[in-house]
């Protein structure tokens, strides 16, 4: 054989491969076995071997999933586990990867459980869009459950206490066991076909998944889901969950929580009834400031219902503009009056006799034409020159002339 041109792996590749198909195609698997050993380490896995009549196989539960067990693990147990299938590769040693475990008879229960709760799921059923609120204040509230046991007497005590005015309707039924379940079907649907009830509240005590059952039976679960009623679901402890809890309008971890979620607290009320008083006092007394203002805008334009008042106004607006008016042509003649006596002082500094008695004279030849250049008059010619109190007549000797 020639091997160069044979495929070669090495172990980790087989392991490798091996591990990846075995967590492909077999996760999520069922398989009832015995355990017939079982050791807890201080890392917090657990270790242990599952067998039956012919075989057994090595099992591991990480510690993640411990805490989520229904059960504690004892030898000799008969078990119905969710697990995945695997190889730890460090050594090649194939294992059962444990994800819950069963004791036997239950975990049929919750194998039946599981493919319901897929179902009604895919049906819509526990959609929230589809829950119906519940009443704030309600006044009649039905309560489907034993009529025996203290579950009624925790959800009574408690309305009582928090809202005596509620008056509670009881349908007894009882709340596990053969019929149990066609009994509280019955109660749902006498509470919706007279309309009794505002509100209905469905609970029972705790119990293993056999004694909760009831409540997970499909006839039940869609009677819940059909009812025109809103449902408070208060079935078992807080780690009890059913198939009703998923669909119910509300699910309380307890009936007695269940009851304080429907009866508002009297108190609660009282304080609300209070709150809303001082509001309307607030808000009626906003109001009757607003409407006052209002009456008084109008009462404050009355005037346009007498003419005597809007002639009386028009002669009071007609008055002070006339005053403006009379103080603005003051203010434009006053300046006017100013410009002119500056034009007159300049005039009156101008004026001919003014420069005469300053010793200035004015000279004027024959024609009497004003002399103001040697060009203006000749050698031996006559002028004339005027004074302050008189004339002389003198004759030009000579002309000299010098640069201006």
């Amino acid at each position: 054989m020639d091997i160069k041109n044979q495929n070669i792996f090495s172990v980790s590749q087989i392991n490798n491969q091996i591990k990846y198909y075995l967590e492909k195609n077999y996760s999520n698997i069922w398989i009832k076995a015995e355990i017939s050993s079982y050791k807890l380490y201080p890392s917090g896995h657990a270790y242990l071997t599952l067998k039956d009549e012919t075989s057994e196989v090595s099992a591991i539960i990480f510690s993640q999933y411990i805490s989520k067990l229904n059960i504690i693990p004892n030898i000799g147990m008969d078990v119905l586990v969710l697990c995945d299938l695997s190889l730890y590769t460090y050594k090649g040693k194939f294992q059962i990867k444990i994800k819950n475990m069963y004791v036997a008879g239950e975990g049929e229960l919750w194998l039946k459980y599981e493919k319901l709760k897929q179902l009604l799921q895919k049906d819509g059923l526990f959609d929230h869009s589809v829950k119906k609120h519940l009443p704030k204040y309600p006044q009649k509230i039905g309560i489907i459950t034993s009529s025996n046991g203290a579950v009624i007497q925790d959800i009574l005590n408690i309305l009582n206490r928090r809202a005596p005015y509620i008056k509670c309707y009881i349908f007894p039924v009882p709340v596990q066991g053969s019929g149990a379940s066609e009994k509280i079907v019955n109660a749902i649907d006498i509470a919706n076909r007279h309309g009794l009830v505002e509100v209905i509240i469905l609970a029972r005590g705790g119990g293993t998944i056999e004694d909760l059952w009831s409540f997970n039976e499909e006839k039940l679960i869609r009677s819940i889901f059909n009812s025109s009623i809103p449902i408070v679901t208060g079935i078992g402890h807080e780690t009890d969950n059913t198939l009703s809890d998923f669909v119910a309008d509300y699910r309380a971890p307890t009936p007695s929580v269940a009851a304080e979620i429907i009866a508002v607290d009297k108190i609660e009320i009282i304080q609300r009834l209070s709150f809303l008083q001082d509001r309307l006092i607030l808000n009626c007394q906003k109001n009757i400031k607003y409407f006052q203002h209002r009456i008084d805008l109008l009462a404050s334009r009355v005037m346009l219902y007498k003419p005597k008042l809007i002639i009386d106004n028009f002669r009071q607006k007609l008055f002070k503009k006339q005053y403006l008016l009379e103080l603005y042509m003051n203010s434009i003649i006053d300046r006017k009056i100013t410009k002119i006596e500056n034009i007159s002082n300049k005039l009156h500094l101008l004026h001919p006799k003014k420069l005469l008695k300053r010793g200035y004279v004015i000279a004027t030849d024959k024609n009497n034409k004003l002399i103001c250049k040697l060009e203006d008059v000749k050698v031996n010619e006559n002028i004339k020159l005027q004074l302050i109190n008189g004339s002389i007549t003198t004759k030009i000797l000579k002309k000299e002339s010098r640069d201006a």
